[in-house]
């Protein structure tokens, strides 16, 4: 896959194509699936609540919100780049809930939107192709009503462990991918201090540890690709690079592949009386 999330506003046919069917794999793959129905949980939408996601990309959480909130509620998805909001809508529809779901252009760090709009607010694995978080986050807190929810999750790509028997190059391997690709892969740690930043109050943090031992999941799919960009980046050999992913497929067909990383779900509300 191309490198769409670098301007996601800019998309050509071919590269938005391809991210739509990326984001939409992903997000039926078993880990990222179970992230997913835990951060709804987590959000709590109720039957007529009105609920805006920033950065909703193809629809995958805007539709079971949507399915929450039906009939009398209404989630929003808003996104940067038109070809997202016409996939989400796509599905959307195909679900039968055009009328529980709204999608808007627009830039998460001016949102469209009156203040005090809606009744929850929520971004899901947007914040690390953020270059100013708090912008977004004020904007997020800002469009709430009194009392509202705001719920932001993100990973914390250091805090992939992976069974190798080299501790060295793999610790290469991932710091590297850490430090020089995808984004602020340090984002999970630092939300809190977004939220507080903002003024959001009552603010918690709930980690999700997801634990992967197949290929067919988003973390072992990451790994491969850490792999790649390591040796791209000049820092691996190729030889190292060939070795590092042998044992890790070896332990595929052994049944004995084991990764896991942690994500943060950080939430909290607007005060009351706070307009």
């Amino acid at each position: 896959m191309t490198n769409a999330w670098a301007n996601p506003s800019q998309l050509g046919a071919t590269a938005a194509a391809e991210l739509v069917a990326f984001l939409d794999a992903r997000g039926r793959m078993p880990d990222q699936a179970a992230l997913n129905r835990q951060c709804i949980a987590l959000l709590a939408p109720v039957p007529g609540e009105h609920i805006l996601e920033i950065g909703c990309g193809s629809g995958a959480l805007c539709l079971p919100v949507a399915a929450h909130v039906a009939p009398r509620g209404r989630v929003v998805g808003l996104d940067i780049a038109p070809e997202m909001l016409a996939a989400a809508q796509q599905a959307i529809d195909a679900a039968y809930l055009p009328d529980s779901a709204h999608f808007v252009s627009g830039a998460a760090e001016a949102l469209p939107f009156a203040t005090g709009t809606f009744d929850a607010a929520f971004a899901v694995r947007l914040l690390l192709h953020v270059a100013d978080p708090a912008p977004v986050v004020a904007e997020m807190r800002r469009v709430l009503r009194p009392g509202g929810r705001l719920l932001v999750m993100e990973w914390d790509w250091e805090t992939i462990a992976v069974d190798h028997p080299d501790r060295a190059l793999t610790r290469r391997v991932l710091h590297w991918r850490c430090d020089h690709h995808g984004g602020n892969n340090w984002s999970g740690r630092q939300l809190r201090r977004w939220l507080l930043a903002a003024g959001v109050q009552d603010v918690t943090v709930t980690p999700l540890v997801s634990t992967v031992t197949s290929a067919e999941t988003s973390l072992a799919q990451s790994l491969w690709r850490a792999a790649d960009v390591a040796r791209d980046g000049g820092a691996i050999s190729d030889a190292e690079h060939a070795a590092w992913l042998a044992v890790l497929d070896e332990r595929l067909a052994a049944g004995q592949f084991f990764a896991s990383i942690g994500y943060f779900v950080v939430s909290g509300v607007r005060a009351a009386g706070d307009l």
